[in-house]
């Protein structure tokens, strides 16, 4: 099946959005349910006896929806007895094991008696916050300065939270439920990380599907065990919630509770999913629910005339807020302004792109990738991107062939330290032909002043080449970047030539996105 590629779009505040309108009720419901002051509703309620009806409720719901996407044929299979079953992979597998323990768990935190909405919040979401730079760290990806800075406001908002802790009961069970719930993120976040957070949109549907495949199993059969052989007063509600499941006043709430998480699950596993960087996607995700959190204490508030969030709380929510301001915009905020500049007519750095003469043609663009010797990597790049510029502006390859000046959208080539006239090396004209791409007879080029100042934007290789460039043309550094912002795209020079086609399949994916931010879309 042909894998579909990834965009960095508006989508994913769409998502955050949804997140934050489902967590509202979801929060709010669970809160008036076990308080008792739900209409209909003799309470207080424990958390363990709502947690059977929101459980099933969540896992029905999210299969559902799977089944109306048609997204099981993007699971991995098996043969089994002759039959090709979905199945997840080892990563996916642990991954829903993570996501059970905190979908139980989140659903637990809110019921505790003595600890408010916002005041759970901080202490998930800030646990979070400080895990996601850890993971990009771990698996090298580049965390800049305003996230460590982020992570500060994030554990300062933590400790003011906990410095008010007089105001609430924070029960040895309350501290372990935050304690699975943490560490199902631990266990969640790297195997996506590993697996799913990349360029292509199949691996993320993939992951989505194998991950639910175990994630809701587990979260109805893991407490219907603890509730047939567990000991003590929580065992005892979990028990009672399943045994009156058809027959209790809590059920039908439960199961909206239920319905509300499965809908703000999916919105905030697709966030997570996205190709961006831990400490991108996890703090929009967490923006969300903690401004859920607060306007769901208002509501309670205002309907019920409960206790308002107190000063500390506000400030803590404040600073984890401040923190993501911080963050989220500032990873792509060259990005924006690069769109902002192409609607004005400027490029990145504040010159107008190379004019069309004064008959009216289109204003140019030059996308140039660079890397060392001009011969694998870059050339490559550059015919992927010819082949995908052809395609989007509904031309022949063979007029996407031409470079010259009256080419509306071009791709070239560079190497920052190229013997001039290398051909393209036979390993990397064979990866080409894997992918369906063809590449006329090339020359190695090296870097020069003209290509740089006609370049809309200049992609490298590599952090170094990178470095370089702009330490050979400073007053261009607004439009050097990485290809890949994740890492380095290695040198497949010297290796067999899978690793060419790797490099290759690579360089498609990111060149795809890369021109789906660049807005350069399909033609009617």
């Amino acid at each position: 099946m042909e894998s579909r590629h990834r965009t960095f779009s508006v989508g994913i505040w769409g998502l955050a959005f949804g997140y934050f309108a489902f967590y509202i009720p979801y929060s709010a419901l669970i809160k008036a349910i076990t308080t008792g002051i739900l209409p209909g509703i003799r309470g207080p309620i424990s958390g363990f006896a709502l947690l059977p009806s929101t459980v099933i409720a969540t896992a029905t719901v999210m299969l559902l929806f799977i089944t109306g996407m048609g997204w099981w044929q993007h699971a991995g299979r098996r043969q089994v007895f002759g039959l090709s079953i979905p199945c997840p992979d080892r990563w996916t597998f642990v991954s829903g094991l993570g996501f059970a323990m905190i979908i139980g768990t989140t659903t637990l935190a809110y019921a505790f008696r003595g600890v408010s909405i916002v005041f759970a919040l901080l202490l998930l979401r800030g646990g979070v916050l400080i895990i996601a730079p850890i993971i990009d760290m771990v698996f090298k990806r580049k965390v800049r300065w305003f996230s460590w800075m982020a992570l500060a406001l994030s554990l300062a908002a933590l400790v003011i939270a906990l410095a008010d802790v007089k105001s609430y009961t924070l029960t040895l069970i309350a501290v372990l439920n935050t304690g699975v719930y943490l560490s199902g993120y631990l266990f969640r976040l790297p195997c996506m990380t590993k697996s799913a957070k990349c360029g292509d949109g199949q691996a993320t549907y993939r992951y989505f599907v194998e991950e639910q495949m175990v994630a809701m199993p587990t979260l109805v059969i893991v407490p219907a065990i603890f509730a047939m052989v567990g000991a003590g007063s929580e065992m005892m509600d979990l028990r009672h919630g399943f045994l009156t499941f058809f027959s209790s006043a809590i059920t039908l709430p439960g199961l909206a509770v239920g319905f509300f998480y499965a809908c703000l699950a999916i919105c905030g596993t697709l966030i997570y999913l996205d190709r961006r960087e831990n400490t991108f996607c996890i703090p929009l995700n967490r923006c969300s629910s903690l401004l859920s959190g607060v306007a769901a204490a208002y509501a309670l508030t205002f309907l019920f005339g409960q206790k308002p969030p107190g000063m500390p709380q506000l400030v803590g929510a404040g600073l984890v807020v401040t923190a993501i301001i911080l963050l989220s915009p500032l990873h792509h905020l060259q990005f924006y302004l690069g769109k902002v500049g192409r609607v004005l007519g400027i490029n990145s750095v504040g010159v107008a792109p190379a004019l069309s003469a004064s008959d009216g043609r289109l204003l140019q663009r030059l996308f140039l990738f660079v890397c060392s010797g001009n011969t694998s990597r870059s050339p490559m790049a550059e015919w992927i991107c010819k082949a995908e510029i052809a395609e989007r502006l509904n031309l022949s390859f063979e007029a996407s062939l031409n470079d010259g000046e009256g080419a509306r959208v071009r791709a070239m080539s560079a190497g920052i330290s190229a013997r001039d006239g290398a051909p393209m090396t036979a390993n990397a004209q064979q990866a080409l032909q894997h992918l369906g791409t063809s590449a006329a007879p090339h020359a190695a080029r090296n870097l020069t002043p003209e290509l740089v100042q006609q370049a809309e934007v200049i992609y490298c290789m590599t952090e170094a080449q990178r470095q370089e460039v702009i330490a050979n043309f400073p007053a261009a550094a607004a439009k050097i970047e990485c290809l890949d912002t994740q890492g380095d795209i290695a040198d497949p020079s010297g290796s067999e030539l899978g690793a060419f086609i790797k490099c290759a399949e690579l360089l498609q994916r990111l060149i795809r996105s890369r021109l789906d931010a660049a807005a350069l879309t399909v033609a009617a």
